[in-house]
């Protein structure tokens, strides 16, 4: 599986931007009203972030104890590698739907801001942005713990650290 890239977020939160504010614009334009950020919508993007950073812990424990293994040369218990899998996968789909969560509040505070008169439910749309992009970094960060160093670095650090055995010439 390859890594999320930036550039693929960035293209996702501006498609999602644009068709949410021409949708709303045309709403507006046949006498409705700029939707509003839900207070559910509020609570749940953050209680994602956290969730996913609690189920994340093992993978983020493996990652410590293996730069130890470096140094230390104690092999460290490995993690169940179907869940490792699970949490890759969960991290790069929630990193996609917090770029379209992000698109979406993006366009509504632009909305909002553009009115002749700026509601105070900007602040709601505003708190969703900001909650869709640490959504968005969250992810990013269990996806980069969930990669494995290479080979070369790992075996290379250990060889540095403890000198092995001196062969000497008979």
């Amino acid at each position: 599986m390859k890594p999320t890239k930036i550039l693929s977020l960035l293209i996702a939160t501006i498609v999602s931007a644009a068709a949410t504010f021409a949708i709303v614009r045309a709403v507006i334009a046949n006498g409705g009203s700029v939707p509003i950020a839900p207070n559910n919508l509020l609570i749940s993007i953050p209680s994602i972030a956290v969730i996913e950073l609690l189920t994340a812990i093992p993978i983020f424990r493996y990652r410590r104890e293996l730069t130890k293994f470096a140094t230390t040369g104690k092999r460290p218990k490995r993690i169940d590698p179907f869940y490792a899998v699970r949490i890759l996968a969960l991290a790069k789909a929630t990193a996609v739907s917090g770029a379209l969560f992000a698109g979406f509040a993006l366009s509504l505070v632009l909305l909002q801001a553009t009115l002749p008169v700026i509601p105070e439910s900007i602040w709601l749309n505003a708190v969703a942005l900001v909650e869709s992009i640490l959504l968005i970094v969250v992810a990013l960060i269990i996806e980069r713990a969930c990669k494995l160093p290479e080979d070369g670095e790992a075996t290379e650090a250990k060889a540095n650290s403890r000198p092995g055995p001196e062969v000497t010439p008979a």
